[in-house]
Parts: structure tokens; sequence; C-alpha cells
């Protein structure tokens, strides 16, 4: 609530209060009596006096304070034996009942409403005769004088006759709503008018100037003992007036508006110091007691029969409501009981890592219970999904179909891509809504298998989003057969939502795990291919460094060499000169080499066979080593062409296809030859294996390093695979090895097909 809000509610407060100003006062007669009876220097004669000058007065004093327990014979018939009798307190209160009573007394005959002052006093008149009575069954000392009590039960309740004559509209609803809700009227007092009849019963208490004693029990009573300030002049007053105001309203005698009983009745006889006897006797009597006080007031000739029967008919409506209460109570149990055990099964089947599968069916064969129909389905729609997935169940809760339904395009300005987001009825109270456009997509890949004609459905949510539902099949009015179990159907439903929603979000989990190792395995690859790549760069920038600074140097050496080879005489030195030269120029092919390696020529692709390369590689191989008894294998399926440079992959094949020869025994050695086509990656796979010694790990893992060769060091110079890696992928393919020791070696190349796996089905080709 806000500060605005508040001041707003402490203005209309203050001027309800201000109302009170509009209040009759208490007759001048009885304010000057209770200004005599407080005062000591007042004499009995003072007060007789005073009294007797109002004859209507003098005799509802005298009724009222008639008791058949002060000791004396025959009845007080005047003023002066009342005050000499029962003494300044009992004729002040009496004074007090008498005169607040006739200011309230009357009400307008035309009045209509909920609220009867009649009946309200009979409840204050009661309440008055029954603090008297627990009053007088207290020891002697108790500091309790039964008057006094007397008058405090009888204006307990004073700030509701005081509301009902300033805001009688606003009263009488507050009454109304008592009636209905059977609570608390303070509670609703403050809720319709902004404050309660304690607080105006203590203002009015205190404007007329009533005793302290009076006014902590209007302003007070309910409260339970310890929670009584410390500044109550008479506590134990105040819970004899509580005491006495649970009682009356236990026995329906007269109307209160309070239908709670906040204070337990023991906690206040322990207050009091009264036993169950005793309350029980003062109950006993409590009936003919009202009869003369009533009647002393001016509250008609109300018997004492009909104040039982009064009572007994109250009591009887009252067992009534609350039988049939009770009895709608035992049905909302049953149905609770039902939905009870159902959810507890629903919650039983499912074990913690349940996928959404198994969710789904838990949750349909639950819908089959408490829906009680023939048939439903029960679909999930996970976040960001394309599908729903559907699950349909018999009368036994046994899955007869099950379906994955693709969902319509997404709405122009989805966030995700393919991205479906099924919309939640809005302004709907009630989770059961007929089935609308929204969900016709679904409905019609599962409506024939549901009975009736009318279709309707349970949204599950998570986050405001709808995460699945369930449908089924009804007459016109299902919602109006389910209302009674609203509430059930809601809770459960909240069940249903959270159990779908978590395995949602595992089986998610669980998917984000297995995308995260895969690209944590594609991040190392592509690590290792940037460190590849910077060292091939350094590779490069080396080669020419050294190129530019070695090339004049050696064509020194190189120049210089050949003249003195031919100036020399002695042969030995003419060799020794020759191989400087020949040695020289070996240095300056190694430089080339590597420039090449470094930044190779740009490929130039064309769609070429790849039986071409094949031949024109085992040529130019062959050329190169000695070939022997070694048996070459080839098989080529039929496969597309390929789009590559032709002359740098012939080149690469001729690195790998000489490295199985020199690889293998010259008369026991075999190398084998295939070619394929992987219509899903549109990719040609070449595989030149080999029976040779193989390699091992730590060959395998640098045998495209450039300069590395398990070769004894000058017999290779460990470029063959790092040109010809360097090649393929060039032209958009990659090359592996795989090998062991003594078990040969397999080298898998794969080519760019220049025909598409759909195209080459079709017979369409790429221009090259």
């Amino acid at each position: 609530m806000t500060q605005g809000s508040d001041q707003l509610r402490e203005k209309r407060v203050e001027l309800i209060l201000q109302q009170l100003e509009d209040l009759p006062t208490l007759p001048a007669v009885a304010i000057r009596v209770l200004e005599a009876t407080g005062s000591d220097e007042s004499s009995a004669a003072d007060v007789v006096r005073l009294i007797t000058s109002d004859p209507a007065l003098t005799t509802r004093i005298l009724q009222l304070v008639h008791r058949a327990d002060v000791g004396v014979r025959g009845q007080v018939t005047g003023i002066e034996r009342a005050v000499s009798l029962l003494g300044f307190e009992a004729v002040r209160s009496a004074v007090l009942a008498v005169s607040v009573f006739q200011t309230f007394a009357e009400e307008s005959p035309n009045k209509t409403g909920h609220f009867s002052r009649e009946e309200f006093w009979k409840h204050s008149v009661a309440a008055a005769c029954c603090c008297e009575l627990l009053a007088a069954a207290l020891k002697k000392g108790s500091g309790v004088d039964p008057a006094e009590a007397f008058v405090c039960g009888l204006l307990h309740d004073l700030g509701k006759v005081a509301l009902d004559a300033v805001l009688p509209k606003s009263f009488d609803r507050v009454v109304e709503a008592a009636d209905l809700l059977r609570g608390n009227i303070a509670d609703l007092e403050r809720t319709v008018i902004g404050l309660d009849h304690m607080v105006v019963g203590k203002r009015l208490a205190e404007r007329w100037q009533l005793p302290q004693t009076v006014r902590d029990s209007i302003w007070l009573h309910g409260q339970l003992p310890e929670a009584l300030p410390a500044t109550v002049k008479n506590p134990r007053l105040l819970n004899l007036v509580t005491l006495a105001d649970m009682i009356v309203r236990e026995q329906h005698l007269g109307y209160s508006g309070n239908y709670t009983f906040s204070v337990a009745r023991t906690v206040l006889m322990e207050a009091v110091g009264l036993s169950g006897e005793q309350v029980l006797k003062v109950q006993q009597g409590l009936v003919e007691q009202i009869e003369p006080r009533a009647a002393a007031l001016g509250l008609g000739q109300t018997s004492t029969s009909e104040l039982y029967q009064q009572a007994l008919s109250q009591a009887n409506k009252e067992l009534g409501r609350v039988s049939g209460q009770l009895a709608s109570k035992n049905r909302k149990l049953a149905v609770r009981a039902r939905f009870f055990d159902a959810l507890s099964g629903f919650q039983s089947v499912l074990r913690p890592d349940a996928p959404p599968q198994t969710v789904l069916a838990a949750i349909g064969q639950t819908a089959i219970t408490v829906l009680n129909v023939r048939s439903v389905c029960a679909f999930s729609l996970a976040p960001g999904q394309t599908f729903a997935e559907a699950l349909l169940f018999d009368q036994t809760g046994e899955v007869f179909q099950s379906a994955l339904v693709d969902c319509p395009p997404p709405a122009t300005g989805e966030e995700a891509v393919g991205a479906y987001s099924l919309k939640i009825p809005a302004g709907i109270e009630d989770p059961i809504v007929p089935v609308g456009d929204e969900l016709e997509w679904l409905v019609s890949a599962i409506s024939p298998r549901l009975t009736h004609d009318q279709r309707y459905w349970i949204a599950l949510e998570a986050e405001g989003q709808c995460i699945g539902g369930v449908i089924w099949g009804g007459p016109a009015g299902e919602a109006q057969r389910l209302s009674p179990q609203m509430q059930e159907l809601i809770a459960i439903a909240g069940g249903w939502s959270l159990a779908l929603r978590t395995a949602q979000i595992r089986d998610e989990a669980r998917t984000l795990s297995e995308q995260l190792a895969e690209a944590n395995r594609q991040l190392h690859n592509a690590q290792n291919e940037i460190l590849r790549s910077r060292t091939l760069i350094m590779v490069g920038e080396m080669a020419a460094g050294a190129a530019h600074e070695m090339n004049n140097p050696l064509a020194i050496i190189s120049g210089r060499s050949q003249l003195l080879a031919a100036q020399l005489s002695d042969p030995k030195q003419q060799t020794a000169a020759k191989l400087i030269y020949e040695q020289s120029h070996r240095l300056s092919e190694m430089i080339s080499e590597l420039m090449d390696f470094a930044r190779p020529q740009p490929p130039q692709p064309r769609a070429v066979r790849i039986e071409e390369l094949v031949d024109r590689a085992l040529v130019q191989a062959k050329a190169r080593s000695d070939q022997a008894d070694r048996t070459i294998e080839r098989t080529i399926q039929d496969v597309p062409l390929v789009r590559v440079d032709a002359d740098q992959v012939t080149a690469a094949l001729v690195e790998v296809i000489d490295n199985a020869i020199q690889a293998t025994d010259g008369k026991q050695g075999r190398l084998s030859i295939q070619a394929a086509f992987d219509p899903y990656s549109s990719r040609v796979v070449m595989t030149v294996a080999d029976n040779g010694c193989g390699m091992d790990e730590h060959t395998v893992r640098h045998a495209f390093d450039p300069f590395f060769s398990f070769k004894p060091a000058g017999r290779r110079r460990g470029m063959g695979l790092a040109k010809a890696s360097r090649w393929i992928e060039s032209s958009g393919g990659s090359i592996r090895l795989e090998s062991r020791r003594e078990e040969g070696t397999r080298t898998m190349i794969l080519l760019p097909a220049a025909v598409a796996s759909a195209d080459r089905m079709t017979g369409r080709k790429v221009a090259p």
C-alpha cells in the first residue's frame, strides 16, 4: 500500500470518528448521577434526589437493581432503600446501563436491513447477565464487582450500535458479509468501513466519559489474556467479559455478528479464576436471569421459554448450516482424495531422470482418471522445438497411438529461427477451454481418435509459455461438468507442468552436453588446424627469408666451384670441387621446394574423372620408384566427377603412392587403390592401402609436418606428405592416415564431388 493510500484511509477514518459527535449524549440526569456517585463529597440523599427527579429512570433503576441475593426479604421498592442496600456502585451501574440503552434502544420503524437492534440488545443483556453471574461466582476479594461486570457486559459491543446509527448502509453490508462468510465481524468492518466497532465504541465511551473499566471492556474484549496492555485497570474483569461473550454466542442468545472464537475457553477460565463446574452452573441459570433484566430495560416481554425456543431455533439453523457445509466438504474431500490418489500415482511412476516420453505417459494415464473420459491426448512442446510429441490413451490408460506432429511455420519476428510458440488463451481463469485455431495443426492430426465432436484442452505452462497440454473430446458443457473440481484440476495441472518442464530441461541439458562435447572436439581440431596454419606461415616466412639471403651466396658458391673444377688438374681436387657444386645445387633445390610448399600456386579447379587422376599418378609414381614385383589393385566404383586442381591432386597422389611403394617389400608388397562416393557429404573417398612396415603413433602424428621423416637422415627430405596435404586441402579436400607397426598403412583422401547427391540422382551436373 502506498503512502498516499495510507493517508487517504486515515482521513476517511477520522471523518467517520467525527460523525460520532452527532450521536446523542447521555441524559443530563444520568451524567449528574454518575458525577455524584463518583465523588467522595456526595451523600446518599444527593443521589436519591437526582434519580427521583426522573420518574421513568426511577422505575427502570428499581427493576434493574432488584436481585434475589441481596440478603433482604421482599423487593427493593424505593431509591433510598436501593442506595442504602446496594451501595453507590450498584446504583451507578444501573443508571449507566439504563441511560445507554435508552439512547440506542429505538431504531427507525421503516428501517430494513440485516442488523436488528432488538436482537443485538438481547445479546448484550445476555452477556451482561452472564458477566454478573460469573462475577458473583468468584471468591470475595477478586476485585470484580457484579454490578460493574453487568454494565461492562451490556456495553462491550457498544461500537456496533454506534456504527449502525452513524453509517447504517455500510454497517448493514458488513453484517450481510459476516452472515455469509461466518467470520469475525471486526475484520469485515476494517475492510468495508476502515475501522472496527472496538475503536468506535472506545471513542464514544471517551466522549461520554464512561468509567475506565467500561472503556477497556469495549476496546479490548476478545483478546488473549497475555496480549492485554499493562495499562488495563482490571484485567480479570476484561477477561470475564470475553468469557461471557463467548458463552452467550455459543448458546445463540441474541445477535452478535461474530462467528469465530479466537481465544480458548480454558485459557479465559484460568485467567478469570473459575472452574468448569462454576461456568456450567452459570450457563444453566443464565436464561432465567435474562428475562427480568430485559423487561427492566424495556426490551419487550420476552419470556424464558421464548428465549429457549429462539436459542434452540438458532442452534438448529446453525446445525443445519454446519451439516450442509460438512456434506459439501465431504463431497469436496472425496474429489480431492481422488485427485490426491491420482497425483500420488502420477509421481510414483516417475523416476528422477524420467525423459519427456515417460512423463507424457504418466500425464495421460492420470488425465483419464481425473477427467473421467474414454480417450485423451497428452502432448509435449518444448520451447524452441519445431515439432510436438503426442501420445493418445484409451480408457484403460494404455497408449494406442504416438505421433510427431510438425509445428506451423514461426510467426514473423520470432527470435529463434524455426521455433514455434503456442499461445496460451488469455483472459480465461478456468484451466479447461475449448480448442481454438491455435491448436488446429495438432488436433487435425489426432482428432479422429478422440470421442465426441467438440474438443477441450488444458494448457501446461512454465514461465508464461505453453510447454504442452492435455486434449480430449466431450459434449457441450464439459467445463460445467468439471467445474466442481476446478481447483483440483488447477493443482494437478501445475504438477503435470512441473514434471514435464523438468523432464524437458533435463533432456535439453543432455542434448546441450552432447553438443558441447562435439563443439569441444571441433574446437580442438580447429585449434590444431590453426596451429598448423601458423606453423606453415612461419615456415613460409622463414623460407622466403632464407631464399632471399641464401640464393646469392649459393650462386657464388656454385659458380666458383664450377670455375675451380675447370682449372684444377688434380682428379681428387676436381671431384671435391664438383661435390661442392652438386651440394650447393641440391640446397638451392631444397629452398625452392620449401618455397613451393609454403606458397603454393593458387589451385585451378575443374571437373575431372577420378580414374584420370589415379592413372596419371600411377605412371609418375612408377617412374620415380622401382616397382619390382609389388601388386597394385585398382578398384573404382561408379563415382561422380571431382572438382579439383588436377595437377596438384595428381602430385599429391604420387607422393602417397610413392610412400606406399617405399614402405612395402619389393617382392611381397601389395597396394590397393579404391574410390567410392559418400552421398551425405557429397565427397569422393579415395583409399590407398599397403601391407608395408607401417608407422608408430609418433610418426603418424607428425607425418604431415614439413621435414619430418622416419627414414635415416639424408635419405628423404620429409616434404612428401606435407606437400600432398597442402595440395589436397587447397582443392577443398582432406587427408588422414591410419597405420600400425608391421600392419601396413591406409591413407584416405576426401575430394569434393562436382555433383551434389540430389543432383547426381537426377542426372543434373554442376558446370565445371
